[in-house]
């Protein structure tokens, strides 16, 4: 008759296996954590990007000039502050009514915001862009 149990050796095989599984399972936490930051950080430039909209929408269209209203700038110059990581550039053009770019006023500006951020999975530079339009009417 076959005795009962495991032995010594199918024991060591189990633990094995399951260290390795939990092993490759912990591996899997600093990536999940890395992917969550980067679309943090992209919701984070959408939001700022909508704010400087938001803000020169209110103005109305015949207190925006036109031109580059922000150059590429950091919006905080304190490291401990999160803004430190986001730069923004924020132009305005008149465009006419097929929103191709005009050298005069036609009652129709496009407000472009940019907003750059780094990607904490690959460390290069991302971006995250809008625009929307203003009526003089």
């Amino acid at each position: 008759s076959r005795p009962r149990g495991m032995s010594l050796i199918e024991v060591m095989v189990s633990f094995s296996i399951l260290i390795l599984v939990l092993v490759a399972l912990a591996q899997s936490f600093p990536l999940a954590l890395t992917i969550n930051k980067t679309s943090e950080n992209a919701a984070k430039a959408s939001y700022l990007a909508q704010i400087k909209l938001e803000e020169l929408n209110s103005l109305g269209y015949d207190n925006i000039s036109v031109g580059t209203i922000e150059a590429k700038h950091r919006l905080s110059a304190d490291p401990a502050n999160y803004l430190y990581y986001f730069q923004r550039q924020t132009e305005v053009s008149y465009v006419d009514g097929n929103l191709v770019a005009s050298a005069s006023a036609t009652g129709l500006k496009k407000i472009s915001v940019t907003v750059y951020y780094a990607n904490a999975l690959s460390k290069t530079e991302k971006s995250y862009g809008t625009v929307t339009l203003i009526s003089q009417w």
